[in-house]
């Protein structure tokens, strides 16, 4: 029985110190490689870093919806130096940098990256079978030129009910978040990452706001900024960006990625947007965070909890 409590003991004293070693970042270096659904996380990600006093270097490699195929022939296609087709923008401590042309390896090589993070094109991103081989190839590459960079992934989120896509996809708003869920999170745990769950922070932001759309209006989704015209026949029509995130989702992804990578709390973030009330930033921030801590959508919203590894 001694031995038992002693060996019980131990395992405590271990786990402490496992946890204590487990301390939360005050600064990091990230740099995406991504698309129009990773840069967007640059208008409020470095004021809601500097709101809660971490250092944040936040890099960007854009390419507007570009898959991971096309990122991975992008790598070849660098052997070439002078191959440089990303938009390289980066915020240091919330103060913009110079914007540039750059590829994937020489912004690699560029810096030493505590997170490099990836993500499907959005209109694959349902399609688990559109992330292999590219992701794998992708790996090697980034541990290669950067064998201490964290690799995480973005999950993406769903569209809203207008766009036009889901008729030729044969699917809805609820199934495709089904789909990229399983998606990330099926490819991410084969590798051991973790995942930055914005997907599901917009899906519980429209569980509990509720969002409720109208033939003229969003009903607030946190995704679109069309706006809404009223043909000669009496019929409303979106004019303009169905899919993308409005100002309200530009503040939720920064809020869910400080605290995934940050591993802080988000639900008392001092910082919101003007043009955001008190009341919706309040909802925000506890989307985030309950997205973060592994919360999961009602089934009318979308699809199953797969583990975060």
């Amino acid at each position: 029985m001694g031995d038992m409590k002693r060996h019980a003991a131990l395992i405590f004293a271990v786990s402490l110190i496992l946890v204590a070693g487990a301390a939360t970042p005050k600064s990091l270096k990230v740099l995406m490689i991504g698309n129009s659904f990773s840069i967007c996380v640059q208008k409020q990600m470095p004021q809601v870093a500097q709101a809660m006093g971490l250092e944040l270097g936040l890099a960007s490699l854009y390419i507007g919806g570009c898959s991971l195929e096309r990122h991975w022939q992008n790598v070849v296609a660098a052997t070439n130096a002078d191959f440089k087709p990303y938009l390289y923008t980066r915020y240091i401590n919330g103060v913009e940098q110079p914007k540039g042309k750059a590829n994937i390896p020489d912004a690699l090589a560029s810096d030493s990256w505590d997170v490099v993070t990836l993500q499907q094109g959005s209109h694959f991103s349902w399609q688990p079978e559109t992330y292999r081989p590219f992701v794998a190839d992708l790996v090697k590459t980034i541990k290669k030129i950067c064998p201490r960079a964290e690799i995480v992934v973005q999950e993406t989120w769903s569209y809203t009910p207008w766009d036009k896509r889901f008729a030729k996809w044969g699917i809805d708003q609820n199934q495709m978040y089904a789909k990229l869920h399983r998606a990330y999170y099926d490819v991410a745990s084969s590798f051991g990452f973790r995942v930055i769950p914005m997907g599901t922070a917009v899906q519980l932001y429209r569980a509990r706001l509720p969002v409720v759309y109208t033939e003229n209006s969003f009903g607030g989704d946190a995704v679109g900024s069309a706006k809404f015209i009223q043909g000669a026949d009496g019929k409303w029509s979106p004019k303009g960006d169905v899919f993308h995130l409005g100002f309200r989702g530009e503040y939720l992804q920064a809020l869910v990625w400080t605290a995934k990578l940050f591993g802080v709390d988000v639900s008392e973030c001092p910082y919101s947007p003007a043009e955001i009330s008190t009341a919706e930033a309040t909802c925000l921030r506890k989307c985030a965070q309950a997205a973060v801590d592994g919360e999961q959508p009602p089934p009318a919203y979308g699809g199953t909890y797969h583990e975060d590894k």
